[in-house]
């Protein structure tokens, strides 16, 4: 059987993204071989050539024209991703973009649109899909533990006046865009229904520039689970990462342990409703419970595939990428909900 040809690959932007993760890990797998990439400042594309051995350019532009890679990494700016996504696919190139893939549903569909006509893979890089937290209340949602899940907060908290490009709307800047979109995507791994509403708030609090540093995010799906997603850099009180309420128990994640608290509905008292007037006017009862309470580490059971792995699936065995485009357009359709609620506009 022939060797498979490694995929050629250019990074485009090799910030922090870009350099500590992409352009070491396509490097490292054998089913990649980095043949270009793209930096605007010199000392990058120094360090790039220097390290890797790779061509270097200026800009996108002059990448394409080189035709050297397959394969096009975008790491520039959120707000660079769209466009930047339709310059490689139009030019030929499969496309793995980083988060978020767009800054709108329109410009979604845009990508989306264009892949297909390029005939060419088009993923994101939907990373927190991997995140062992994520995975591990998967795990406990599937297993019934705490009884039919109905509500489930995910919170992320810290007091940081943050100060870099991240911060400024013109960049594609922000919590939702940056860090939330992780987390709207995350809960939308875990409604276990098509959604029914979005509704949100976001606020511009104590970081330099001007996007958003807080944010509140309620999904509800069509069964009825809530899901409600709080980030801020403007709490200096650490919340729990996780809290899961079911019919049967509840799920509380602080640092590296869970916290779970459940009943066996089966060996519960049989409940009913007492239509007469109550004794001495009090209500309550003498319910008793039986309560069991674990505290285990937060680890997943399951291994979860490797991106680039996954990705030489999707171009070389024609498989379907791991993080479909469709499953992205959906994060990015519910962000687009939450700017629209908000009181404060992006």
């Amino acid at each position: 059987m022939a060797k498979t040809q490694p995929i050629t690959t250019m990074i485009v932007g090799l910030g922090r993204i870009g350099w500590d993760l992409h352009i070491k890990q396509a490097a490292a797998n054998p089913h990649f071989k980095v043949t270009a990439a793209v930096d605007a400042l010199p000392e990058r594309r120094k360090e790039a050539e220097e390290t890797f051995g790779c061509a270097t350019f200026a800009t996108l532009e002059e990448a394409l024209k080189a035709n050297i890679a397959e394969l096009a990494v975008i790491c520039t700016r959120s707000v660079d991703h769209c466009p930047h996504t339709l310059a490689a696919l139009k030019a030929g190139c499969h496309v793995f973009v980083e988060k978020p893939a767009a800054m709108s549903v329109k410009e979604m569909d845009k990508m989306i649109a264009a892949a297909k006509k390029a005939k060419k893979v088009l993923t994101v890089n939907q990373s927190a899909r991997a995140n062992v937290d994520l995975r591990f209340v998967r795990e406990t949602i599937d297993s019934k533990i705490l009884g039919k899940v109905f509500w489930i907060r995910a919170s992320t908290q810290t007091f940081f006046r943050r100060n870099d490009w991240q911060q400024l709307k013109k960049f594609g800047g922000g919590y939702l865009n940056n860090n939330g979109v992780h987390a709207i995507d995350g809960a939308l791994r875990l409604i276990d229904s098509p959604v029914e509403s979005v509704w949100g708030d976001l606020k511009h609090t104590v970081t330099a520039g001007d996007a958003d540093d807080w944010l509140k995010v309620v999904l509800r799906g069509k069964n009825g689970r809530v899901i409600e997603v709080e980030q801020s850099y403007a709490c200096a009180f650490p919340q729990p990462r996780w809290l899961v309420c079911g019919t049967a128990g509840s799920m509380q994640i602080t640092g590296e342990e869970a916290t779970i608290k459940f009943f066996d509905p089966k060996k519960a008292p049989k409940l009913t409703v007492v239509t007469t007037a109550p004794a001495g006017r009090k209500y309550g009862n003498d319910d008793r419970l039986p309560w069991e309470e674990k505290t285990v580490p937060v680890k997943a059971t399951k291994p979860f595939p490797d991106y680039y792995e996954e990705l030489f699936k999707a171009i070389r065995k024609k498989k379907q990428p791991f993080v479909t485009p469709e499953s992205v357009r959906e994060t990015i359709w519910a962000l687009d909900q939450v700017r629209k609620s908000s009181l404060w506009k992006y």
